[in-house]
């Protein structure tokens, strides 16, 4: 029974899922000790607009982040939030699934199908989810 239990929260941290999102520094030590995607946060400006991209999962935007610390690229699907009027050098905060296979920030949106935790991009002082 212990053993299962410990199981379980190793298994949550890997994931990202104990206690919530996680910076994205942390979650790249996550995905090196064999996580597939975390839960984050982050914050920073828009160092680079990449554009529109369409893909069976809808049209997506995406960008550069750059902070302190990092520089990473996030896409959202526009499909569900809408476009969101971005620009470069523009400060934003966002919650969204860190996918360690490719180094990209997904899902800062809300999930139609409650499988992801919802996301969000915080940009011009308004909420896009």
């Amino acid at each position: 029974m212990k053993r299962s239990f410990v199981f379980a929260v190793v298994a949550a941290a890997l994931t990202g899922c104990a206690g919530g999102p996680v910076t994205v520094e942390k979650a790249m030590g996550l995905c090196a000790r064999g996580a597939s995607a975390v839960e984050v946060t982050a914050n920073g400006s828009i160092a680079r607009l990449l554009g529109n991209s369409s893909s069976g999962t809808g049209t997506h935007e995406g960008f550069v982040l750059h902070s302190n610390t990092f520089m990473i690229h996030v896409e959202d699907n526009t499909t569900i939030t809408g476009q969101i009027p971005l620009s470069k050098g523009e400060t934003v905060s966002l919650q969204g699934q860190y996918e360690c296979n490719d180094g990209v920030i997904h899902w800062t949106h809300h999930d139609p199908r409650g499988r992801h935790m919802s996301g969000f991009i915080e940009a011009g002082g308004k909420i896009y989810r």
